[in-house]
Formats: structure tokens, C-alpha cells, sequence
């Protein structure tokens, strides 16, 4: 009897503190979740036709400052692997470099602790075909800046329009954005970024065709669109027709392409006349950019005391459909940054001068 009152006294105390525990576990505050890692990254593929290589020369960055590896399993087709930058969500373009290819995003997402973005190449003709490219992928999400950016991935949204999912989109302002579809690849995109921001001009937009064929997509000049709050896009194929598309788009002003921090260099470069003018820009480093054309269709824009060895450049075109702009090549001299862009007609891709174009350098 006494061993079993024991026992039971024994088995009492153990309950209570079982007890004890538990009422001090649920009372204690839960742990918050690791935040999602905020990364950035961008690359040059200059070696279109190796199989496998690490680009080194100096026109690539990682946030996490782990290499940058590009793939091509097949003609065209292209695998950048940002090492250590696995984050989910986020935005990824790409264009051509030093050709008239075009250039899409087949897709992107994390690989392990990676970050995989997939890239293909085609000629005018609907073909794959090896090609220089720069491509980047940021999920920065910058405060207190006009910056906004989105995938749609839905090419034939219904009549209320269509949402993007939040872990693919983000907008400063905050406030809800949409895609609205007007005809065959005719999209009004709603971002709030961009229509509270009176100095667009200033700024930087990029739209990049989500496709696993050839496609090209542009925006129209702002200032010349029935309704100039609303992003027109338009989108086609390589022979020039209105096509259906998922694609992406960034639109960034008082922060870099990529988001966050650093300096900035962008320009909207007004072609309509017998000179270039300035619509709008934006040069950290102080001085007004200027234009020349260097042929039809090719033109060289200038960021005074901008120069830096290397970094990274995209160019696109605005009005003028179906059109395409790629960048040719970037280099620095006597202190300033120079920028050379070539624009094509959107069919046989021939050269075909432009009449709004918006470039944008980092370093």
C-alpha cells in the first residue's frame, strides 16, 4: 500500500508538471518565420554555344557572391543557375545582346538553394538559335520609390481583368494591380507605380515576353494613349501579328532596375524629331544624357561622368508596334557611360528606326 501510495503521489507530481510545461509552451510567443531572403542578380551570356561555363567577366553580379553558372542543353535554349540565390516569387527578363534574336523567359524558381532562370533564343523566323543575351532576376521590394513589377501569367484574362499572384508582383504605391486585355495581345496593365508617377519619362519600363516561342512585347508611349495612367502593351510574334502571351514587366523610378539602392541611369529618348531629345532621365552621377544616331535604327545615348567599368544595361522600345530594341554593347570613356542600341522592325527583323526609346544602366 505505501509503495502504491508512492506511486500514485509520484505519478501526481509528474502530471502537474506535465502540465506546468504545457500551459508555459502555449503561453510562450510563437517564433517568427525566416523572412524571405531578398536577392538580385544579373548576367551576361557571351559564350552562346558552350555547353556549360562561368561567366567571369565582370558584367555579372549575385547578391549572394556566389558564382553564376549558364547551361545550353540545345540550340537556343539556356539554363542561368544564380548560385545561392534561391527566393520564391519575384520577377526575370531578358534580352538579346549584339543581335536581333529575340529573346524570352521560359520560366523561373528556385533550384535547391539556387536560383534558375530559363532562358530561349530565336531568329526571326520562329527558329532557336544560339545568342548572346543579358538577363536578370531581382524580389526586392523598395519602399518609398516608384517601383513595381508583375508576371502575367495569364494571356487571356476575363473582362474584370486578372490579378497577378502577389508572390509574383509587387507596387510601392501599394495599391492593387491588374491586366486588362483589349484585343489579340493588346494588355492595359494597372500598376500603381507607374500611374501616380507624373515623371515616368524619368524612369524605367521593361516588358518581357513569358513564352516558350518567339515573341516580342512593347509598351506604347504613355503620353499618347487614350487613358496614360494605364501601361499599353503589346505583344507579338516574329512575324509581326498580335499574339496572346504571358509576360513580364518592371517599371522602376528613384531606385535601380533591380530595386533597391545605388545610383541610377535612365533615360526615355524622344526619336520623332531631326535631333534625339531628352522625354525624360535620370544620372546619379550628375549631367544630362544625349542621344546620337549612329545609323538608322542605331543609337548611341551617353550618361556623363557614369562610367564604369562593366555592369549591366537593358533597352526597350516605346510606340512605333511592332517594333524591338537590343542592346549592342555598353563601354565606358573618359568618365562617361556609353550605351549602343539597336531597334528592328517586328517582322523580318530588319533595322528600323525607333521613336521613343528607354535604356537603363547599372554598375
Amino acid at each position: 500500500m505505501l509503495a502504491l501510495a508512492g506511486f500514485a503521489a509520484h505519478a501526481g507530481m509528474r502530471l502537474i508538471a506535465i502540465l506546468v510545461t504545457a500551459v508555459m509552451v502555449a503561453a510562450a510567443p510563437v517564433a517568427a518565420q525566416a523572412a524571405d531572403p531578398v536577392v538580385a542578380g544579373f548576367a551576361w551570356g557571351n559564350q552562346p554555344a558552350n555547353p556549360a561555363y562561368f561567366p567571369a567577366t565582370g558584367y555579372e553580379f549575385n547578391s549572394a557572391g556566389l558564382p553564376i553558372q549558364i547551361l545550353r542543353p540545345a540550340v537556343g535554349t539556356y539554363q542561368v543557375k544564380f548560385f545561392g540565390l534561391a527566393a520564391p516569387g519575384g520577377v526575370a527578363h531578358v534580352s538579346a545582346y549584339l543581335s536581333n534574336s529575340l529573346c524570352t523567359v521560359a520560366s523561373w524558381a528556385p533550384m535547391g538553394g539556387d536560383q534558375v532562370v530559363n532562358v530561349r533564343c530565336y531568329n526571326n523566323a520562329g527558329a532557336l538559335i544560339d545568342s548572346r543575351f543579358v538577363v536578370n532576376f531581382t524580389n526586392r521590394k523598395p519602399a518609398g520609390v516608384n517601383f513595381g513589377y508583375l508576371w502575367n501569367d495569364n494571356p487571356v484574362p476575363g473582362v474584370a481583368g486578372h490579378t497577378p499572384s502577389p508572390a509574383y508582383s509587387y507596387d510601392s504605391a501599394g495599391l492593387p494591380i491588374t491586366v486588362f486585355r483589349s484585343a489579340v495581345g493588346s494588355y492595359q496593365v494597372d500598376l500603381g507605380a507607374f500611374k501616380t508617377d507624373p515623371g515616368w519619362a524619368a524612369g524605367y519600363l521593361r516588358i518581357t515576353p513569358y513564352a516558350s516561342a518567339a515573341r516580342h512585347c512593347q509598351a506604347l508611349d504613355p503620353a499618347l494613349v487614350a487613358d496614360p495612367s494605364l501601361i499599353e502593351v503589346r505583344c507579338y510574334d516574329d512575324t509581326g501579328f498580335g499574339v496572346d502571351t504571358r509576360f513580364t514587366l518592371t517599371y522602376a523610378r528613384k531606385t535601380p532596375m533591380l530595386g533597391g539602392s545605388g545610383a541610377r541611369t535612365t533615360a526615355t529618348v524622344d526619336l520623332s524629331g531631326a535631333l534625339p531629345v531628352m522625354r525624360g532621365w535620370t544620372n546619379s552621377y550628375g549631367g544630362a544624357p544625349t542621344a546620337t544616331e549612329i545609323v538608322p535604327g542605331t543609337y548611341e545615348v551617353v550618361f556623363p561622368n557614369a562610367g564604369h567599368a562593366k555592369g549591366h544595361a537593358m533597352a526597350s522600345i516605346m510606340g512605333t508596334p511592332p517594333m524591338y530594341c537590343t542592346i549592342q554593347s555598353w563601354w565606358q570613356n573618359m568618365g562617361d557611360e556609353h550605351l549602343l542600341v539597336s531597334c528592328y522592325d517586328g517582322n523580318v527583323g530588319v533595322p528600323n528606326p525607333a521613336v521613343l526609346l528607354n535604356v537603363s544602366y547599372i554598375a
